[in-house]
Protein backbone atom coordinates (compact mmCIF):
# COMPACT_ATOMS: atom_id res chain seq x y z
CA UNK A 1 0.00 0.00 0.00
CA UNK A 2 2.84 2.41 0.85
CA UNK A 3 4.49 1.82 -2.55
CA UNK A 4 1.21 2.45 -4.41
CA UNK A 5 0.77 5.76 -2.55
CA UNK A 6 4.34 6.77 -3.42
CA UNK A 7 3.75 5.96 -7.12
CA UNK A 8 0.63 8.15 -7.18
CA UNK A 9 2.59 11.06 -5.67
CA UNK A 10 5.33 10.71 -8.27
CA UNK A 11 2.78 10.89 -11.10
CA UNK A 12 0.37 13.54 -9.83
CA UNK A 13 2.62 16.14 -8.17
CA UNK A 14 4.93 16.77 -11.17
CA UNK A 15 1.82 17.35 -13.35
CA UNK A 16 0.71 20.09 -10.96
CA UNK A 17 4.10 21.80 -11.27
CA UNK A 18 4.27 21.92 -15.11
CA UNK A 19 2.42 25.24 -15.11
CA UNK A 20 5.47 26.83 -13.49
CA UNK A 21 7.96 25.86 -16.23
CA UNK A 22 7.50 29.01 -18.39
CA UNK A 23 10.71 31.15 -18.40
CA UNK A 24 10.71 34.24 -16.20
CA UNK A 25 13.02 37.26 -15.87
CA UNK A 26 14.82 37.72 -12.60
CA UNK A 27 16.62 40.95 -11.66
CA UNK A 28 19.61 40.42 -9.40
CA UNK A 29 19.66 43.71 -7.51
CA UNK A 30 22.96 45.10 -6.33
CA UNK A 31 23.01 45.55 -2.56
CA UNK A 32 26.30 47.53 -2.52
CA UNK A 33 27.44 50.25 -4.95
CA UNK A 34 29.97 49.15 -7.51
CA UNK A 35 31.65 52.61 -7.36
CA UNK A 36 31.13 56.08 -5.89
CA UNK A 37 32.64 59.58 -6.00
CA UNK A 38 32.32 62.77 -3.94
CA UNK A 39 32.40 66.25 -5.53
CA UNK A 40 32.76 69.33 -3.30
CA UNK A 41 32.15 72.81 -4.73
CA UNK A 42 32.73 76.06 -2.77
CA UNK A 43 31.12 79.36 -3.92
CA UNK A 44 32.28 82.56 -2.05
CA UNK A 45 29.48 84.97 -1.16
CA UNK A 46 30.27 88.66 -0.59
CA UNK A 47 28.05 90.87 1.55
CA UNK A 48 28.45 94.28 3.17
CA UNK A 49 28.47 92.71 6.61
CA UNK A 50 31.24 90.32 5.76
CA UNK A 51 33.52 93.19 4.70
CA UNK A 52 32.97 95.06 7.94
CA UNK A 53 33.56 92.01 10.18
CA UNK A 54 36.41 90.64 8.11
CA UNK A 55 34.36 87.38 7.82
CA UNK A 56 33.58 85.55 4.59
CA UNK A 57 30.42 83.66 3.54
CA UNK A 58 31.01 80.44 1.66
CA UNK A 59 28.38 78.06 0.21
CA UNK A 60 29.61 74.46 0.12
CA UNK A 61 27.88 71.92 -2.16
CA UNK A 62 28.74 68.23 -1.56
CA UNK A 63 27.59 65.70 -4.14
CA UNK A 64 27.96 61.95 -3.53
CA UNK A 65 27.36 59.85 -6.64
CA UNK A 66 26.95 56.07 -6.25
CA UNK A 67 26.71 53.63 -9.16
CA UNK A 68 24.79 50.33 -8.86
CA UNK A 69 25.06 47.54 -11.44
CA UNK A 70 22.09 45.14 -11.86
CA UNK A 71 21.85 41.95 -13.90
CA UNK A 72 18.69 40.73 -15.63
CA UNK A 73 18.65 36.97 -16.23
CA UNK A 74 16.26 34.64 -18.09
CA UNK A 75 15.63 31.49 -16.03
CA UNK A 76 13.55 28.41 -16.92
CA UNK A 77 12.41 25.86 -14.32
CA UNK A 78 11.23 22.24 -14.30
CA UNK A 79 9.60 20.20 -11.53
CA UNK A 80 11.33 17.21 -9.99
CA UNK A 81 11.17 15.02 -6.87
CA UNK A 82 13.43 12.73 -4.88
CA UNK A 83 12.68 10.00 -2.38
CA UNK A 84 14.20 10.60 1.06
CA UNK A 85 14.07 9.08 4.51
CA UNK A 86 13.75 10.80 7.87
CA UNK A 87 13.76 9.59 11.48
CA UNK A 88 10.60 10.40 13.45
CA UNK A 89 10.45 10.25 17.26
CA UNK A 90 7.30 8.71 18.79
CA UNK A 91 6.90 9.69 22.43
CA UNK A 92 4.81 7.46 24.71
CA UNK A 93 1.62 8.82 26.23
CA UNK A 94 2.46 9.45 29.91
CA UNK A 95 -1.27 9.76 30.71
CA UNK A 96 -1.85 6.12 29.69
CA UNK A 97 -1.92 4.25 33.02
CA UNK A 98 -1.64 0.80 31.47
CA UNK A 99 1.60 -1.10 31.87
CA UNK A 100 4.01 -2.29 34.53
CA UNK A 101 4.21 -1.09 38.15
CA UNK A 102 6.49 -1.71 41.12
CA UNK A 103 4.69 -1.09 44.43
CA UNK A 104 6.36 -0.79 47.85
CA UNK A 105 4.33 -0.28 51.05
CA UNK A 106 4.96 0.01 54.78
CA UNK A 107 2.11 -0.14 57.30
CA UNK A 108 1.45 0.23 61.00
CA UNK A 109 -1.70 -1.05 62.65
CA UNK A 110 -3.40 -3.12 65.30
CA UNK A 111 -3.53 -6.90 65.11
CA UNK A 112 -4.38 -10.04 67.05
CA UNK A 113 -4.11 -13.80 66.91
CA UNK A 114 -7.87 -13.76 66.46
CA UNK A 115 -9.12 -16.25 69.06
CA UNK A 116 -11.09 -16.20 72.35
CA UNK A 117 -11.37 -18.40 75.48
CA UNK A 118 -14.45 -20.44 76.30
CA UNK A 119 -15.65 -21.64 79.74
CA UNK A 120 -16.85 -25.22 79.15
CA UNK A 121 -17.21 -26.05 82.85
CA UNK A 122 -19.20 -22.94 83.68
CA UNK A 123 -16.93 -21.59 86.42
CA UNK A 124 -17.21 -18.05 85.04
CA UNK A 125 -13.45 -17.62 84.66
CA UNK A 126 -12.47 -14.10 83.43
CA UNK A 127 -10.22 -15.26 80.59
CA UNK A 128 -9.67 -12.80 77.71
CA UNK A 129 -7.43 -12.06 74.71
CA UNK A 130 -6.28 -8.57 73.59
CA UNK A 131 -4.30 -7.48 70.55
CA UNK A 132 -1.28 -5.22 70.07
CA UNK A 133 0.59 -3.11 67.49
CA UNK A 134 1.57 -4.78 64.22
CA UNK A 135 3.72 -3.82 61.25
CA UNK A 136 3.57 -4.59 57.54
CA UNK A 137 6.25 -4.57 54.82
CA UNK A 138 5.07 -5.26 51.27
CA UNK A 139 6.73 -5.34 47.85
CA UNK A 140 4.88 -6.40 44.73
CA UNK A 141 4.64 -6.19 40.96
CA UNK A 142 1.45 -5.18 39.18
CA UNK A 143 0.37 -5.14 35.56
CA UNK A 144 -2.53 -2.94 34.48
CA UNK A 145 -4.13 -4.36 31.36
CA UNK A 146 -6.76 -1.60 31.46
CA UNK A 147 -6.45 2.10 32.43
CA UNK A 148 -8.31 1.25 35.65
CA UNK A 149 -7.81 -2.48 36.29
CA UNK A 150 -4.76 -4.61 36.94
CA UNK A 151 -3.42 -7.66 38.77
CA UNK A 152 -0.57 -7.83 41.23
CA UNK A 153 1.59 -10.36 43.05
CA UNK A 154 4.42 -9.99 45.50
CA UNK A 155 5.68 -10.67 49.00
CA UNK A 156 4.81 -9.31 52.42
CA UNK A 157 6.12 -9.65 55.95
CA UNK A 158 3.82 -9.00 58.92
CA UNK A 159 3.27 -9.92 62.57
CA UNK A 160 0.27 -10.68 64.80
CA UNK A 161 0.53 -10.22 68.57
CA UNK A 162 -1.93 -11.14 71.31
CA UNK A 163 -1.96 -11.00 75.11
CA UNK A 164 -3.74 -13.92 76.88
CA UNK A 165 -5.15 -12.94 80.29
CA UNK A 166 -6.10 -15.95 82.47
CA UNK A 167 -7.79 -16.05 85.84
CA UNK A 168 -10.28 -17.98 87.99
CA UNK A 169 -10.19 -21.56 89.14
CA UNK A 170 -10.73 -25.05 87.70
CA UNK A 171 -12.07 -27.89 89.90
CA UNK A 172 -12.77 -31.62 89.53
CA UNK A 173 -14.24 -34.32 91.73
CA UNK A 174 -15.78 -37.75 91.25
CA UNK A 175 -19.28 -36.39 90.84
CA UNK A 176 -18.24 -34.02 88.05
CA UNK A 177 -15.98 -36.37 86.17
CA UNK A 178 -18.13 -39.46 86.44
CA UNK A 179 -15.23 -41.38 87.87
CA UNK A 180 -15.58 -43.65 90.85
CA UNK A 181 -13.42 -41.28 92.80
CA UNK A 182 -10.13 -39.40 92.75
CA UNK A 183 -7.23 -40.87 94.62
CA UNK A 184 -4.31 -38.75 95.74
CA UNK A 185 -0.70 -39.79 95.79
CA UNK A 186 -1.14 -41.35 99.25
CA UNK A 187 -4.06 -43.43 98.12
CA UNK A 188 -6.63 -41.29 99.94
CA UNK A 189 -10.01 -41.17 98.25
CA UNK A 190 -12.24 -39.44 97.48
CA UNK A 191 -11.17 -35.83 97.19
CA UNK A 192 -11.82 -32.79 94.91
CA UNK A 193 -8.97 -31.11 93.04
CA UNK A 194 -8.77 -27.35 92.37
CA UNK A 195 -6.32 -25.30 90.29
CA UNK A 196 -6.25 -21.48 90.75
CA UNK A 197 -4.78 -19.20 88.07
CA UNK A 198 -3.57 -15.80 89.35
CA UNK A 199 -2.40 -12.66 87.44
CA UNK A 200 -1.65 -14.58 84.26
CA UNK A 201 -0.44 -12.47 81.29
CA UNK A 202 1.07 -14.25 78.32
CA UNK A 203 2.40 -12.60 75.13
CA UNK A 204 1.97 -14.56 71.88
CA UNK A 205 3.53 -13.43 68.59
CA UNK A 206 3.79 -14.96 65.13
CA UNK A 207 5.67 -13.48 62.14
CA UNK A 208 4.29 -14.39 58.75
CA UNK A 209 5.61 -14.27 55.22
CA UNK A 210 2.83 -14.11 52.64
CA UNK A 211 2.42 -14.04 48.87
CA UNK A 212 -0.37 -11.52 48.15
CA UNK A 213 -2.21 -11.98 44.85
CA UNK A 214 -4.64 -9.17 44.16
CA UNK A 215 -7.03 -7.50 41.76
CA UNK A 216 -6.24 -3.76 41.72
CA UNK A 217 -8.19 -0.67 40.74
CA UNK A 218 -6.94 2.87 40.15
CA UNK A 219 -8.63 6.01 38.89
CA UNK A 220 -6.42 8.97 37.96
CA UNK A 221 -7.03 11.97 35.72
CA UNK A 222 -4.45 14.37 34.36
CA UNK A 223 -5.96 17.38 36.15
CA UNK A 224 -6.62 15.58 39.47
CA UNK A 225 -4.45 16.41 42.44
CA UNK A 226 -4.98 12.86 43.80
CA UNK A 227 -6.31 9.57 42.48
CA UNK A 228 -8.00 6.51 44.00
CA UNK A 229 -6.38 3.14 44.60
CA UNK A 230 -8.01 -0.07 45.87
CA UNK A 231 -7.09 -3.74 45.88
CA UNK A 232 -8.65 -7.02 46.98
CA UNK A 233 -6.99 -10.42 47.09
CA UNK A 234 -5.76 -13.56 48.81
CA UNK A 235 -2.39 -14.17 50.44
CA UNK A 236 -1.13 -17.71 51.21
CA UNK A 237 1.25 -17.29 54.19
CA UNK A 238 3.24 -19.30 56.70
CA UNK A 239 4.82 -18.49 60.03
CA UNK A 240 8.59 -18.09 60.31
CA UNK A 241 8.44 -17.31 64.04
CA UNK A 242 5.71 -18.37 66.57
CA UNK A 243 6.59 -17.76 70.21
CA UNK A 244 4.84 -17.33 73.52
CA UNK A 245 6.17 -16.00 76.81
CA UNK A 246 4.48 -15.88 80.22
CA UNK A 247 5.19 -12.41 81.52
CA UNK A 248 3.31 -12.78 84.81
CA UNK A 249 1.49 -15.85 86.10
CA UNK A 250 0.97 -17.97 89.18
CA UNK A 251 -0.63 -21.42 89.43
CA UNK A 252 -1.81 -22.82 92.77
CA UNK A 253 -3.20 -26.35 93.52
CA UNK A 254 -5.29 -27.46 96.48
CA UNK A 255 -7.23 -30.60 97.51
CA UNK A 256 -10.53 -30.93 99.45
CA UNK A 257 -11.34 -34.13 101.39
CA UNK A 258 -15.09 -34.16 102.13
CA UNK A 259 -14.89 -37.05 104.64
CA UNK A 260 -12.74 -34.87 106.87
CA UNK A 261 -13.95 -31.45 105.68
CA UNK A 262 -10.26 -30.69 105.11
CA UNK A 263 -8.51 -28.53 102.45
CA UNK A 264 -4.81 -29.08 101.88
CA UNK A 265 -2.67 -26.21 100.46
CA UNK A 266 1.06 -25.73 99.88
CA UNK A 267 1.87 -29.40 100.22
CA UNK A 268 4.56 -31.11 98.25
CA UNK A 269 2.04 -32.22 95.69
CA UNK A 270 -0.27 -29.19 95.88
CA UNK A 271 1.93 -26.14 96.25
CA UNK A 272 1.90 -22.72 94.54
CA UNK A 273 4.43 -21.85 91.86
CA UNK A 274 5.42 -18.65 90.05
CA UNK A 275 5.11 -19.90 86.51
CA UNK A 276 7.39 -17.22 85.04
CA UNK A 277 10.28 -19.09 86.68
CA UNK A 278 9.33 -22.38 85.04
CA UNK A 279 11.10 -23.69 82.00
CA UNK A 280 7.79 -23.87 80.15
CA UNK A 281 7.16 -20.14 80.58
CA UNK A 282 8.27 -19.60 76.95
CA UNK A 283 8.31 -21.75 73.89
CA UNK A 284 7.00 -22.35 70.40
CA UNK A 285 3.32 -22.43 69.47
CA UNK A 286 1.89 -24.83 66.96
CA UNK A 287 0.59 -22.79 64.00
CA UNK A 288 -0.46 -24.06 60.58
CA UNK A 289 -0.14 -22.13 57.26
CA UNK A 290 -2.97 -19.72 56.55
CA UNK A 291 -4.75 -18.20 53.58
CA UNK A 292 -5.61 -14.57 54.32
CA UNK A 293 -8.02 -12.27 52.58
CA UNK A 294 -6.86 -8.65 52.37
CA UNK A 295 -8.03 -5.27 51.09
CA UNK A 296 -6.39 -1.85 50.53
CA UNK A 297 -7.94 1.57 49.98
CA UNK A 298 -6.10 4.87 49.63
CA UNK A 299 -5.25 8.02 47.70
CA UNK A 300 -2.60 8.29 44.99
CA UNK A 301 -0.70 11.60 44.95
CA UNK A 302 1.40 12.14 41.78
CA UNK A 303 5.02 13.06 42.52
CA UNK A 304 6.39 12.72 38.98
CA UNK A 305 5.13 11.26 35.71
CA UNK A 306 6.36 7.86 36.88
CA UNK A 307 6.02 7.94 40.69
CA UNK A 308 2.85 8.17 42.82
CA UNK A 309 2.65 8.39 46.61
CA UNK A 310 0.05 6.09 48.25
CA UNK A 311 -1.59 7.06 51.53
CA UNK A 312 -4.38 4.80 52.82
CA UNK A 313 -5.44 1.89 54.97
CA UNK A 314 -5.35 -1.89 54.88
CA UNK A 315 -7.01 -4.95 56.43
CA UNK A 316 -6.21 -8.68 56.34
CA UNK A 317 -7.59 -11.75 58.09
CA UNK A 318 -6.87 -15.48 57.89
CA UNK A 319 -9.74 -17.53 56.45
CA UNK A 320 -8.68 -20.85 58.01
CA UNK A 321 -7.99 -21.84 61.65
CA UNK A 322 -4.27 -21.23 62.36
CA UNK A 323 -4.27 -23.13 65.71
CA UNK A 324 -2.94 -26.67 65.28
CA UNK A 325 -2.08 -27.32 68.98
CA UNK A 326 -2.82 -30.53 70.85
CA UNK A 327 -5.32 -29.24 73.40
CA UNK A 328 -4.78 -29.79 77.09
CA UNK A 329 -6.37 -28.79 80.38
CA UNK A 330 -4.80 -26.24 82.63
CA UNK A 331 -3.19 -27.09 85.95
CA UNK A 332 -2.50 -30.83 85.88
CA UNK A 333 -1.35 -33.72 83.82
CA UNK A 334 -3.49 -36.77 83.03
CA UNK A 335 -5.27 -38.22 86.10
CA UNK A 336 -2.47 -37.57 88.58
CA UNK A 337 -3.58 -33.94 89.00
CA UNK A 338 -0.14 -32.60 89.85
CA UNK A 339 1.56 -29.60 88.30
CA UNK A 340 1.58 -30.06 84.54
CA UNK A 341 5.04 -30.44 83.00
CA UNK A 342 4.17 -30.16 79.32
CA UNK A 343 2.64 -26.67 79.22
CA UNK A 344 2.60 -25.35 75.62
CA UNK A 345 1.11 -21.93 76.13
CA UNK A 346 -2.41 -20.62 76.53
CA UNK A 347 -2.83 -21.04 72.75
CA UNK A 348 -2.85 -24.84 73.37
CA UNK A 349 -5.39 -24.87 76.26
CA UNK A 350 -8.68 -26.65 75.89
CA UNK A 351 -10.46 -23.33 76.46
CA UNK A 352 -8.66 -21.63 73.51
CA UNK A 353 -10.95 -21.38 70.47
CA UNK A 354 -10.14 -21.31 66.76
CA UNK A 355 -7.59 -18.72 65.64
CA UNK A 356 -7.94 -16.36 62.66
CA UNK A 357 -5.07 -13.83 62.83
CA UNK A 358 -6.04 -10.34 61.59
CA UNK A 359 -4.76 -6.78 61.51
CA UNK A 360 -5.99 -3.37 60.41
CA UNK A 361 -3.94 -0.19 59.98
CA UNK A 362 -2.64 2.63 57.83
CA UNK A 363 -0.02 2.38 55.13
CA UNK A 364 2.15 4.58 52.99
CA UNK A 365 4.01 3.61 49.86
CA UNK A 366 5.24 4.50 46.39
CA UNK A 367 4.09 3.16 43.00
CA UNK A 368 6.62 3.37 40.17
CA UNK A 369 5.19 3.20 36.66
CA UNK A 370 7.39 1.99 33.82
CA UNK A 371 7.08 4.35 30.83
CA UNK A 372 8.49 3.16 27.53
CA UNK A 373 11.40 5.21 26.12
CA UNK A 374 11.03 7.28 22.97
CA UNK A 375 10.70 5.19 19.81
CA UNK A 376 12.59 6.16 16.66
CA UNK A 377 11.19 5.00 13.30
CA UNK A 378 12.36 5.52 9.72
CA UNK A 379 9.79 7.20 7.44
CA UNK A 380 10.06 7.27 3.62
CA UNK A 381 8.79 10.42 1.86
CA UNK A 382 9.11 12.28 -1.44
CA UNK A 383 10.51 15.81 -1.54
CA UNK A 384 9.26 17.81 -4.54
CA UNK A 385 11.12 20.82 -5.84
CA UNK A 386 11.55 23.07 -8.90
CA UNK A 387 14.95 22.81 -10.53
CA UNK A 388 16.42 25.65 -12.61
CA UNK A 389 17.46 24.17 -15.96
CA UNK A 390 18.92 27.12 -17.88
CA UNK A 391 20.19 30.56 -16.84
CA UNK A 392 20.88 33.13 -19.63
CA UNK A 393 22.55 36.45 -18.89
CA UNK A 394 20.27 38.91 -20.63
CA UNK A 395 21.45 42.47 -20.06
CA UNK A 396 23.51 44.52 -17.63
CA UNK A 397 22.29 47.96 -16.59
CA UNK A 398 23.68 50.64 -14.33
CA UNK A 399 21.73 52.80 -11.89
CA UNK A 400 23.02 56.09 -10.53
CA UNK A 401 22.09 57.63 -7.20
CA UNK A 402 23.11 61.24 -6.48
CA UNK A 403 22.96 62.72 -2.97
CA UNK A 404 23.50 66.50 -2.76
CA UNK A 405 24.07 68.48 0.44
CA UNK A 406 24.17 72.31 0.41
CA UNK A 407 25.27 74.38 3.39
CA UNK A 408 26.37 77.96 4.00
CA UNK A 409 29.32 78.55 6.30
CA UNK A 410 30.48 81.76 7.97
CA UNK A 411 34.24 81.75 7.88
CA UNK A 412 35.94 83.73 10.67
CA UNK A 413 39.09 85.67 9.95
CA UNK A 414 42.42 84.48 11.34
CA UNK A 415 42.73 87.51 13.59
CA UNK A 416 39.31 86.91 15.12
CA UNK A 417 40.20 83.23 15.66
CA UNK A 418 43.37 84.29 17.48
CA UNK A 419 41.41 86.55 19.77
CA UNK A 420 38.85 83.84 20.57
CA UNK A 421 41.49 81.19 21.23
CA UNK A 422 43.48 83.51 23.50
CA UNK A 423 40.60 83.48 26.03
CA UNK A 424 41.24 79.85 27.00
CA UNK A 425 44.57 79.00 25.44
CA UNK A 426 46.46 78.19 28.67
CA UNK A 427 46.42 74.56 29.80
CA UNK A 428 47.86 73.87 33.28
CA UNK A 429 49.49 70.65 34.58
CA UNK A 430 50.39 69.12 37.91
CA UNK A 431 53.95 69.08 39.22
CA UNK A 432 56.24 66.91 37.03
CA UNK A 433 53.23 65.67 34.98
CA UNK A 434 52.04 66.01 31.40
CA UNK A 435 48.65 64.32 31.90
CA UNK A 436 45.64 66.32 30.64
CA UNK A 437 42.88 67.11 33.13
CA UNK A 438 39.16 67.02 32.24
CA UNK A 439 39.13 70.84 32.37
CA UNK A 440 42.05 70.98 29.94
CA UNK A 441 40.27 68.62 27.53
CA UNK A 442 37.21 70.87 27.65
CA UNK A 443 39.31 73.94 26.71
CA UNK A 444 41.06 72.06 23.90
CA UNK A 445 37.70 70.89 22.46
CA UNK A 446 36.60 74.54 22.34
CA UNK A 447 39.82 75.47 20.51
CA UNK A 448 39.17 72.74 17.91
CA UNK A 449 35.68 74.15 17.32
CA UNK A 450 37.11 77.63 16.57
CA UNK A 451 39.83 76.24 14.30
CA UNK A 452 37.27 74.23 12.29
CA UNK A 453 35.63 77.53 11.35
CA UNK A 454 38.93 78.89 9.97
CA UNK A 455 40.55 76.07 7.92
CA UNK A 456 43.48 78.24 6.88
CA UNK A 457 44.48 79.14 10.44
CA UNK A 458 47.54 77.45 11.99
CA UNK A 459 48.57 77.24 15.63
CA UNK A 460 51.70 77.05 17.79
CA UNK A 461 51.76 74.87 20.90
CA UNK A 462 54.33 76.11 23.45
CA UNK A 463 55.18 73.88 26.41
CA UNK A 464 56.59 75.34 29.67
CA UNK A 465 57.80 74.13 33.09
CA UNK A 466 58.42 75.74 36.48
CA UNK A 467 61.93 76.38 37.79
CA UNK A 468 61.87 73.40 40.18
CA UNK A 469 64.12 70.55 39.14
CA UNK A 470 66.91 70.08 36.62
CA UNK A 471 66.83 72.29 33.51
CA UNK A 472 67.38 69.38 31.11
CA UNK A 473 64.53 67.47 32.73
CA UNK A 474 62.32 70.55 32.44
CA UNK A 475 63.14 70.84 28.71
CA UNK A 476 61.87 67.30 28.15
CA UNK A 477 58.88 67.78 30.45
CA UNK A 478 57.77 70.99 28.66
CA UNK A 479 58.01 69.26 25.28
CA UNK A 480 56.00 66.25 26.55
CA UNK A 481 53.30 68.62 27.76
CA UNK A 482 53.12 70.27 24.34
CA UNK A 483 53.01 66.80 22.71
CA UNK A 484 50.08 65.76 24.97
CA UNK A 485 48.08 68.81 23.79
CA UNK A 486 49.09 68.13 20.18
CA UNK A 487 47.94 64.49 20.26
CA UNK A 488 44.61 65.41 21.80
CA UNK A 489 43.90 68.12 19.14
CA UNK A 490 44.81 65.68 16.33
CA UNK A 491 42.52 63.00 17.89
CA UNK A 492 39.67 65.53 17.60
CA UNK A 493 40.21 65.96 13.85
CA UNK A 494 42.72 68.81 13.61
CA UNK A 495 45.25 68.33 10.78
CA UNK A 496 48.83 67.91 12.01
CA UNK A 497 50.05 70.17 9.19
CA UNK A 498 48.42 73.12 10.93
CA UNK A 499 50.42 72.70 14.16
CA UNK A 500 53.89 73.72 15.40
CA UNK A 501 55.03 72.11 18.69
CA UNK A 502 57.71 73.76 20.86
CA UNK A 503 59.13 73.09 24.33
CA UNK A 504 60.71 76.02 26.25
CA UNK A 505 61.64 74.41 29.55
CA UNK A 506 61.52 76.93 32.41
CA UNK A 507 63.03 79.84 30.47
CA UNK A 508 59.78 81.78 29.93
CA UNK A 509 57.78 82.43 33.12
CA UNK A 510 54.09 83.18 33.07
CA UNK A 511 53.51 86.93 32.79
CA UNK A 512 50.16 86.79 34.64
CA UNK A 513 51.45 85.67 38.01
CA UNK A 514 53.41 86.56 41.06
CA UNK A 515 56.84 84.97 41.06
CA UNK A 516 55.95 82.84 44.07
CA UNK A 517 53.11 81.06 42.25
CA UNK A 518 55.22 78.54 40.39
CA UNK A 519 52.24 76.33 39.58
CA UNK A 520 51.19 78.72 36.78
CA UNK A 521 54.50 78.09 35.05
CA UNK A 522 53.53 74.42 34.51
CA UNK A 523 51.52 75.20 31.36
CA UNK A 524 51.00 74.90 27.63
CA UNK A 525 49.95 77.93 25.58
CA UNK A 526 48.04 77.51 22.29
CA UNK A 527 48.30 80.51 19.97
CA UNK A 528 46.88 81.14 16.50
CA UNK A 529 49.70 82.14 14.15
CA UNK A 530 48.83 85.46 12.52
CA UNK A 531 52.04 85.82 10.48
CA UNK A 532 54.62 83.46 9.00
CA UNK A 533 57.37 84.60 11.39
CA UNK A 534 55.67 82.84 14.26
CA UNK A 535 55.97 79.50 12.40
CA UNK A 536 59.76 79.62 12.77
Amino acid sequence: MKHIFSLVLMLVVPLGLIAQTEPIRIVHQAQEPSSSEVITEEIPLETADSVQTQDSLVRVINREIRYFTDTVALVSFSPDSVQKQRVDTIRPDSTDRRGHYIEAHVGLGYGSMGYQFSDPNGFGNPNSVSGSFSALLQLQYAYFFHPNWGVGAGLWFTNYTSHAHLGGYYGWDHTMTGWDGLTDTDGESPYSHRADVNRWDERQTIHNIGIPISLQFREQKENWKAGIFASLGLAPSFSVSKKYKVQTGELAHSAYYPQWNLTLDNMHEFGTKDFTQEEASKGQMSVRPQVAIFADLGALIPLTKQIDLLVGGYFNCALNDANSSSKQDIGWKDNVFTFMNDYQGAYALTEAGSSHPWEVGVKIGVHWHYIKPDKHVNVDYFEHFIRPDTTIEYVTRQDTLVDEYVETLVRTSIQQAAERVEKFNKIYFALDSYKLTNKAKYYLSSIVKVLNEVPEAKIAIDGHASVEGDSIHNEVLSYNRAQAVYKYLVSKGLSSSRVVVLGHGSRIPNEEKDREELKRDRRVEVKVITNEKEMK
